[in-house]
C-alpha cells in the first residue's frame, strides 16, 4: 500500500520563456509543474485545476502580476492557493502593494536555486498545515455544539440527581487546569513540570495540581504548590470527591496565602472531615509541596502516599524515608490532628518523581507481586546509568526517566500502558489508575548561541538552512516525534519577523539565536528592536484579515511550537518543543485557565 501524498502542483506563470524554463528545471523533480506566459490564461488554469501555488511575474503585458493576483483572491475557488511573486523591482513600496493584495512572499530575479527550493517548499508546508487548519477548525465547530449538548445533558442529569462520568472529568480539568510545563525561579533556573495520568476505568481517584504563584505587591519570588492525590475507590463517586477535594484544597490556599504548609495539609483535613460530604469509608492519600523560587527550599507533607523520589547527581533518596518527618495518615479518617512537614534543600539538576500507588501494584494483576520501594530505586538506578547511543554526555533528562519508568514497569507487569501521543493512544490495562508527576530544575542560561547581522533576505534564508541542518540531526537524535517542518517553520518565522518587524532590515542590527536540548527543545531569537505588543496581535484567520499579512507568522509561531512566550517587551521571544507532543494539549490548557481565573486558582496566566 502507498502512503505517500500525491505531488503537488506548482503554476508558474511569465511572458518571458527562459524565466520559465529555469525555474521548471530548479522545481520539476520534486512537483508537477504548469505554465502560463499570461494573465489571463493563468486565471483560467487556476479556476479549473487549482494549483497547489503559484509562481507569479509582476511585469506582463494585457494584465500584470498585481491584477492577476487581485483576480485570484476575489474568486472563492482560488483565494487560499499562496502566490509568491518573481520580480526583478526592488522597492519597499511595491512588496508592500503586492503582500496588500495578498502574496505571500517573493522572490527576486535572477533567481537562486537554493532560495527559490526553500521558499517553494516553506509555502507549500505552510499550506498543507492551513488546509489542516482548517480541517481542525470544523471539528472545533462540531466540538462546540457537542459541549453544548452535554451542557444541557448536564442540567437535565442534575435534576435527576445523577451525573454523567465524562462531564465530571471536564469539571475536575477545569478546577485544576492544565500544570504549566515550566516555571520561573531565580537566577536563570526554572522548573519543568511534566505528567501521565492515566486511569484504569473511564475515570477514576488520581488527581493531581501544580499552582505556581501569583503576582504579588512586594515583587520577591514566590512559592509553587503541588498536590497530588489518590481518592479511595473507582467509581464515579470518587471523581466527584476529586472535584470537591481540590475545590476545598484551593480555597484553603487563596484563604491563607501566608499560612505553613502543615496549617493547610490541616486544615484540608478538617474541612473534609467535619464537612460530612464524605461518607466513613472514604479517605485519600496524598503528597502535596511547596518549593521557595528564591531558596528552592521543599517542603512536603505525604499522607499515607507512597514516597517520593528525589534524584540527584545519580543518588536516588525517596522522600519521606523510613522514620523521616513527612510521613502521616491518610486524609479524612481523622479530624483535628496536625500534619508534620519534612523539608529538604533542592539544588540545579535535581529530579522529582511523584507517582500513585498504581505504579508500583501494576504487576499485582498478573505477577501476582508489588515492587518495592528499594526495587523502584534500583531501576530508576539501571535506567539513569545505561550506556547511551547517543552522543550527548549529560545526565538523563527527568521526562525520560519518566516515561523509561512507565515502560519498563508495564512490560515487568505484561501490561499494556501507555501516554496518549501524536502516534498512540492512550492505554491502561491494569487494575488501577496510574500517575506519575515529574519535576527538574534545569538553568536555562546553558544554551548555544549564534550572532547575525544579516543584510538582506538571501541571507536570512541561507542562516533558516544552516540552523535547520544544525538542529535536524540532533532533533531525530532525542526522538522528537514532533513533524519536521514545524521546526522549519518556526525557525523561518521567527528570524523574518526579528529582521524585518524587529530590526527593521538595518544590516547593523544583530539577531541573537540560542537553543538548548533538555527535557524539551528550546529556541530563542532576540532583535534589537523596540519591542511590540505581542497580545494584541490580530488574529489572521478572521475574515476582516484573510487578505493582509499582519500576524500571519505569530500565529503560525503559535500554533507549531510547544510553548511561546516574550521578554523585553516584545524583543526576546521564546519557543520550546516537546518530544512527545500531546494533542490538543495547548488549546485545552488556554480555555481552563480563563475559566480557572473565575475562582482565582491562579492570580496570572503562566
Amino acid at each position: 500500500m502507498n502512503n505517500k501524498l500525491p505531488r503537488q502542483n506548482i503554476l508558474i506563470v511569465d511572458d518571458v520563456p527562459a524565466n520559465i524554463k529555469m525555474l521548471q528545471v530548479t522545481l520539476m523533480c520534486d512537483y508537477d509543474i504548469s505554465v502560463s506566459t499570461n494573465g489571463p490564461e493563468a486565471i483560467e488554469i487556476a479556476i479549473s485545476n487549482p494549483p497547489d501555488l503559484i509562481l507569479l511575474d509582476i511585469l506582463m503585458p494585457e494584465m500584470d502580476g498585481y491584477e492577476v493576483c487581485r483576480r485570484l483572491k476575489a474568486n472563492s475557488r482560488t483565494r487560499h492557493i499562496p502566490v509568491i511573486f518573481i520580480t526583478a523591482i526592488d522597492e519597499e513600496e511595491e512588496e508592500s502593494k503586492g503582500f496588500k493584495l495578498g502574496a505571500v512572499d517573493y522572490i527576486r530575479k535572477p533567481f537562486s536555486p537554493i532560495i527559490v527550493k526553500a521558499r517553494v517548499s516553506t509555502h507549500l508546508n505552510l499550506k498543507l498545515h492551513r488546509d489542516h487548519l482548517e480541517e481542525l477548525n470544523t471539528v472545533l465547530k462540531q466540538e462546540i455544539s457537542e459541549r453544548k449538548r452535554s451542557e444541557a445533558a448536564l442540567k437535565h442529569l442534575l435534576k435527576k440527581q445523577d451525573i454523567n462520568i465524562e462531564l465530571a472529568k471536564k469539571l475536575l480539568r477545569l478546577v485544576n487546569g492544565t500544570a504549566p510545563r515550566y516555571i520561573d525561579l531565580t537566577n536563570g533556573r526554572i522548573l519543568f513540570v511534566d505528567a501521565i495520568s492515566l486511569p484504569c476505568y473511564a475515570e477514576g481517584g488520581d488527581h493531581y495540581f501544580v499552582r505556581p504563584p501569583g503576582a504579588n505587591k512586594q515583587g520577591r519570588p514566590g512559592k509553587t504548590f503541588i498536590s497530588l492525590k489518590d481518592q479511595s475507590g473507582h467509581e464515579v463517586s470518587c471523581v466527584l470527591r476529586s472535584i470537591i477535594t481540590d475545590l476545598i484544597h484551593h480555597a484553603v490556599l487563596n484563604d491563607h496565602t501566608s499560612a505553613t504548609m502543615e496549617a493547610v495539609i490541616s486544615r484540608l483535613n478538617n474541612e473534609i472531615c467535619y464537612s460530612e460530604i464524605f461518607s466513613k469509608e472514604d479517605f485519600f492519600t496524598s503528597v502535596s509541596a511547596e518549593i521557595d523560587h528564591e531558596t528552592l527550599i521543599m517542603k512536603y507533607v505525604s499522607t499515607g502516599h507512597p514516597p517520593f523520589l528525589l534524584i540527584r547527581e545519580g543518588e536516588i533518596r525517596d522522600l519521606p524515608g523510613p522514620g523521616e518527618k513527612g510521613a502521616n495518615i491518610p486524609i479524612g479518617i481523622k479530624g483535628g490532628i496536625t500534619y508534620a512537614v519534612g523539608e529538604t534543600r533542592l539544588r540545579e539538576g535535581d529530579k522529582l518523581i511523584f507517582y500513585t500507588d498504581g505504579l508500583t501494584e501494576m504487576p499485582l494483576k498478573k505477577r501476582k507481586k508489588m515492587i518495592t520501594s528499594d526495587e523502584l530505586k534500583g531501576l530508576v538506578r539501571e535506567i539513569i546509568s545505561q550506556p547511551r547511543q547517543e552522543v550527548h554526555t549529560e545526565e538523563l533528562a527527568v521526562s525520560d526517566i519518566m516515561n523509561e519508568i512507565l515502560s519498563r514497569i508495564s512490560k515487568i507487569s505484561e501490561e499494556e500502558v501507555m501516554p496518549r501521543t501524536y502516534k498512540n493512544e492512550a492505554k491502561n490495562t491494569s487494575a488501577d489508575d496510574i500517575t506519575i508527576l515529574c519535576m527538574e530544575i534545569e538553568n536555562q542560561k546553558n544554551y548555544c548561541e549564534s550572532v547575525w547581522k544579516p543584510r538582506h533576505s538571501e541571507e536570512i534564508a541561507k542562516l533558516v538552512i544552516d540552523l535547520y541542518e544544525k538542529f535536524e540531526s540532533e532533533w531525530h537524535q532525542r526522538g522528537y516525534e514532533s513533524p519536521d517542518p514545524c521546526l522549519r517553520i518556526v525557525l523561518e518565522e521567527i528570524l523574518l519577523n526579528a529582521w524585518i518587524h524587529g530590526n527593521h532590515r538595518d544590516p547593523d542590527k544583530s539577531i541573537t539565536v540560542r537553543w538548548r536540548f533538555r527535557n524539551d527543545f528550546h529556541l530563542e531569537v532576540i532583535d534589537e528592536g523596540k519591542g511590540f505588543d505581542y497580545q494584541s496581535v490580530p488574529d489572521p484567520r478572521s475574515d476582516d484579515n484573510l487578505t493582509k499579512p499582519c500576524g500571519r507568522g505569530i500565529f503560525l509561531i503559535q500554533h507549531f511550537a510547544s510553548h511561546v512566550s516574550w521578554k523585553n517587551g516584545g524583543s526576546h521571544l521564546i519557543t520550546s518543543f516537546r518530544r512527545y507532543p500531546v494533542p490538543r494539549e495547548k488549546r485545552n490548557s488556554a480555555r481552563a485557565r480563563k475559566l480557572m481565573k473565575l475562582w482565582g486558582t491562579y492570580s496570572r496566566e503562566v
